[in-house]
């Protein structure tokens, strides 16, 4: 629709004659080489307005659509018949003339072989372009840079089909000076010709192309036009993006200045037209125009001819309003270096002037026959249109062309076609074709027909996004993703409810659709169907056909890292709901491929599935888990993969394979955020089980070799520590002790007692007993910001430093030897261990009111904030006052830097303030542990490992509780029992809890796991309180006579809280 300079607008799609009222094509500019077809006696360098040519041979038809090269032009008539005038000299008219003329001076048919109805004509320079009605186009005039297409490099005078474009079905042509470009019906646009200045868009290294080359970097956008200048292109998309390439020396693509690019060699978005709602493009020579949804008209490049219409002399760069043109605009064309637009209200208008003779920087344009400089929109004033109506408006190089009919004829009125109207589409899916689809019958043509319409769309990823386009309303209202996916899911699930619709969509979109997808398109309209295919595949997948997962998984991984960007982004935008469902289908696919699991190679075909649900989860902690973890969590992998998952694992971790990485078995556990934390747990004791094995191997290897006569001995690690003196003696033993022992099995051996065989049990009394008092307040390593708040690191620790590396390390050495230990740290503990940085509402916990107050601060919106709040960037911190910037008691805190302020208040508590205890801690912390394995675990997630929650489900406890000696769920003690607990409070059910288990946290592995026995002791009568085995969860409960006195020994037994030692 666009040729340099070399513009046109098609007046109506509808063949044959209108009747009567037919309108009339009127003329003005240069004529000299009889491009205006009004006879050699008329032909002038300046023509004014006048009545335009008739075709030679006669005929009744209108003319629908004109396209004028430099010296030559292009009639198309509404039935399909194309005449040519002008000059010959390289063949572009596309007909032999009588021996010893080069000219034609009125417009004479074309016969183009091959082509029963031409819709759509073009020029270049010297070169013409035609479409027939089966999407087929033909060329004719000069080839020397490849600009016909056909191959060959030279001019041709008889109109010959382009090979290249065979397969396609092209809606529209565009001509540049020595370039061409062509939208097909797919979507995908090709250019050929010269590429001097990228005006073909295939990038730098690309020298011109004598053959059709298609334009990656449009793929997937949904364009709705494409046009050409001299020697620079434009593509518009539906939603009103503009792309542009090519030259820009005189800043016609609209690019920012900065940085000067005066070629661009592949499609760039345009950011200054991005706001303009943009509906047409058209090119002149070194020049752009576009007109808006508003029928505004802005212009930008060169402006030495006037043809910009600014009525500032200023120069300004990017696109500009002609704000003086009076009320909206329906049509626009652009000449080489005139600029014609048609108003609503019938107002033609002309900017700009005809053959110009320019010096300095510009580039004159080129004179190859004499010519006269003249003021081409000085040849038509407004007196001359008073009885007539324009319809549509076409400029050429310096020549312009209106078609009009007579105001008072009946037929005529209200006819005026825009431009935007004019364009042809490219397919997409709307009711009428969904309805068309639904009815047709099996054996029908109209069945035929649908299955050709559905695998042309659903094989485009161009063509599926605009099916599903959001009104431009829309996305001015600020919404960032261009595609309806609600009505998209609806229209997918009432297609795929035919069977024979399912399959051909199906078919299209694995075998066509997914292969096309934009993989390194910078652009963020093209990755729109990376949105669409999981709404395609969950109506699909409802259908119990193939799920599209698979092979969408291997699209993304191969994409670029721009593109990925870019669709992370637009994933970030997703309504939480949609986002599941992306998740959720891939989650399918895992499980789909379990049973391959030991099928090596074809197990990995379930990698890049499990690559993508990576990437979402990124996506989703970074949105702030828009979405719960454990939306991600599979929990059938464990049971099908167990310990060998690890084991794989470790050799991947480790590469003891002699093969590249993607030859690696599969393991689960290289993506550990598809487990839930029960199974992380396992995987974690799994882990300290291997290395508890590993270190047994050894020491039974160093054992043979020694050949030593003794039995041989599993190595653990014994620790023995004084009871009285439990802290002390226990630090002083850790301080000396071999790195190798502490993965080895940890057994404890109280100093003066005898040696006990439930292991387990004496390392719950001596962690709880240990942990209770190092993290006492009296005893100075931590400090307690609130009453009931967890304990935090102190900024001037009162104990050696030492002390908080041991501390780690005994925190380390109770998760590897599977102790269930509860230490008051807050979730900001979890989070540095696993290296994420702890926020205002970590802050919020460990100090709750001072959290409060940050946070209020943050809230305060009011313009008196300093003088109502008085703060500065100084602080009080356990006794200590801190600047947090140089020199903070005199910088106040305002609404600007408020967030700042907050920001180095929170990362100064958690973070600076503990530095150096907090690295002892943890360097002790994963002195015992893999801190590999430990990464598998989110904060919260670890935090539930190590020390529990608080997810009561008392019901199920009692429902889980076994009886031993007399007791039964039936007996009467038991049921008073039942009936006391249940009426007690929380704290006093956690006090139970504690009491008879040592910990009042629930494990990760939740209630289901937990039960507690309740046995009946021969020597306990009602007069004694109940007595436990913290060990095994014994409660020992005397044969109470009434529930009072139940109740009251009961809650004494609560009340000393501890469990320890009682047989």
């Amino acid at each position: 629709m666009a040729f340099a300079g070399l513009e046109g607008i098609w007046a109506s799609r509808k063949a044959g004659g209108s009747g009567g009222g037919k309108s009339v094509l009127y003329c003005w500019g240069d004529g000299s080489c009889g491009q205006l077809g009004l006879g050699e006696e008329e032909a002038a360098a300046s023509a004014p307005f006048r009545r335009g040519p008739e075709l030679a041979a006669g005929g009744h038809h209108e003319v629908r659509l004109v396209a004028c090269g430099e010296r030559h032009t292009l009639l198309l008539f509404t039935d399909g018949t194309v005449a040519s005038c002008g000059d010959n000299a390289l063949g572009q008219l596309g007909r032999r003339l009588l021996e010893g003329r080069q000219r034609s001076y009125v417009p004479e048919p074309i016969q183009i072989q091959g082509a029963q109805n031409i819709v759509h004509v073009s020029c270049g320079k010297e070169h013409s372009l035609a479409i027939c009605n089966n999407g087929k186009v033909f060329s004719w005039g000069a080839g020397t840079f490849g600009q016909l297409g056909t191959g060959e490099l030279r001019e041709r005078i008889i109109p010959k089909k382009i090979d290249g474009l065979s397969t396609l079905k092209v809606i529209q042509v565009a001509c540049g000076n020595y370039h061409s470009i062509a939208l097909a019906k797919d979507g995908r646009v090709f250019s050929w010709g010269q590429n001097t200045h990228g005006q073909l868009g295939l990038g730098k290294e690309v020298s011109s192309r004598a053959t059709p080359q298609h334009v990656p970097a449009l793929d997937g956008i949904p364009l709705a036009q494409v046009s050409a200048g001299g020697a620079h292109s434009f593509a518009l998309s539906l939603s009103g993006v503009a792309y542009g390439w090519g030259r820009n020396h005189a800043h016609q693509l609209g690019l920012s200045p900065t940085p000067t690019r005066e070629q661009v060699f592949k499609p760039m978005s345009v950011a200054a037209l991005r706001s303009l709602d943009v509906t047409y493009i058209s090119c002149g020579d070194e020049h752009t125009a576009v007109l808006t949804e508003n029928g505004s008209i802005f212009t930008f490049g060169d402006d030495s001819a006037g043809q910009l219409g600014h009525s500032s002399s200023a120069q300004k760069t990017g696109p500009q309003k002609v704000d003086w043109i009076d009320g909206p605009v329906s049509q626009l064309a652009c000449g080489s270096y005139h600029t014609l637009v048609l108003s609503a209200s019938g107002q033609l208008i002309s900017f700009g002037r005809g053959p110009l003779q320019r010096y300095g920087s510009g580039t004159s344009p080129s004179k190859p026959y004499n010519t006269q400089s003249f003021n081409i929109s000085s040849l038509i004033s407004p007196n001359e249109l008073s009885s007539v109506q324009v319809k549509c408006i076409f400029a050429g190089t310096y020549v312009s062309f209106a078609s009009m009919c007579p105001s008072q004829t009946p037929t005529c009125a209200n006819r005026t076609v825009s431009c935007v109207e004019s364009l042809l589409k490219i397919s997409q899916v709307d009711r009428v074709l969904i309805d068309k689809w639904m009815s047709a019958g099996a054996e029908s043509e109209m069945r035929q027909t649908a299955k050709r319409e559905i695998e042309a769309i659903f094989s485009s990823p161009s063509c599926l996004t605009a099916s599903f386009l959001k009104p431009r309303s829309a996305l001015e209202l600020g919404c960032c993703i261009a595609v309806d996916l609600q009505k998209a899911g609806e229209v997918f699930k009432e297609l795929t409810q035919k069977d024979w619709i399912a399959g051909r969509v199906c078919y299209s979109l694995l075998n066509h659709l997914i292969p096309a997808l934009p993989l390194n398109s910078p652009h963020q309209e093209a990755l729109s169907s990376f949105l669409l295919l999981p709404e395609c595949s969950a109506a699909l997948e409802a259908q119990n056909l193939k799920s599209l997962a698979m092979p969408f998984a291997k699209a993304i991984s191969s994409m670029s890292k721009r593109s990925l960007e870019i669709l992370e982004k637009y994933w970030l935008l997703l309504p939480d709901s949609t986002f599941d469902r992306v998740v959720q289908m891939l989650k399918r696919a895992v499980i789909s491929q379990l049973p391959y699991y030991l099928a090596h190679p074809h197990c990995l075909e379930v990698v890049p599935v499990l690559e993508v649900l990576k990437k979402l989860y990124k996506v989703n902690k970074k949105a702030n888990y828009k979405l719960q973890i454990s939306n991600f969590y599979i929990n059938e992998i464990l049971k099908k993969v167990g310990l060998e998952d690890l084991r794989r694992w470790y050799i991947w971790i480790e590469k003891s394979l002699p093969v590249p990485e993607d030859k690696y078995p599969v393991s689960f556990c290289r993506f550990p955020f598809v487990f839930d934390p029960q199974s992380k747990m396992w995987i974690f004791y799994w882990s300290s089980h291997f290395q508890q094995e590993a270190n047994a191997r050894q020491a039974l290897l160093s054992n043979r070799l020694q050949s030593s006569g003794e039995a041989p001995k599993l190595p653990v690690f014994l620790l023995r520590v004084q009871r009285h003196n439990l802290v002390e003696s226990t630090l002083r033993k850790l301080s000396r002790v071999e790195d190798s022992c502490l993965r080895c099995q940890l057994m404890v051996e109280f100093e003066g007692e005898m040696a006990r065989h439930e292991a387990g049990g004496v390392l719950l009394e001596f962690f709880w007993y240990l942990f209770e008092e190092m993290t006492h307040p009296e005893y100075g390593m931590f400090m307690y910001c609130e009453h009931n708040s967890p304990m935090w690191f102190p900024a001037k620790p009162s104990v050696e430093m030492n002390k908080y590396f041991l501390f780690g390390l005994l925190c380390g050495l109770f998760l590897f030897n599977r102790v269930f230990v509860y230490v008051p740290f807050p979730l900001a503990a979890f989070k540095k261990l696993t290296g994420q940085k702890p926020s205002l509402d970590d802050l919020k916990e460990l100090s709750p009111v001072l959290g409060k107050s940050l946070q209020a601060v943050l809230d305060y919106e009011h313009d008196d904030i300093e003088e109502k709040l008085q703060l500065c960037y100084s602080i009080s911190w356990d006794n200590l006052d801190i600047d947090l910037i140089p020199n903070g008691s005199s910088v106040a805190v305002n609404n600007t830097n408020k967030k700042d302020f907050v920001n180095k208040y929170v990362d100064y508590i958690l973070n600076k303030s503990v530095n150096g205890v907090f690295e002892e801690f943890k360097r002790g912390f994963y002195k015992v542990l893999d801190k590999r394995i430990v990464g598998f675990f989110e904060p919260q997630e670890l935090m539930e490992v190590a020390i529990g929650n608080e997810k009561y489900d008392w019901d199920k406890l009692e429902k889980n509780t076994v009886y031993w000696g007399v007791y039964s769920a039936e007996h009467p003690t038991i049921k008073m029992f039942w009936e006391v607990f249940h009426e007690l409070t929380l704290d006093d059910k956690k006090g139970f809890l504690l009491f008879v288990r040592g910990s009042d946290r629930i494990p990760v592995t939740g209630m289901d796991s937990e039960k507690i026995t309740i046995h009946s002791h021969r020597l306990l009568t009602e007069d004694h309180i109940p007595e436990a085995q913290t060990c095994f969860s014994i409660l020992f409960l005397p044969p109470y006579s009434t529930k009072g006195k139940l109740k009251e020994k009961f809650l004494q037994a609560i009340e000393n809280n501890r469990g320890f030692g009682k047989q």
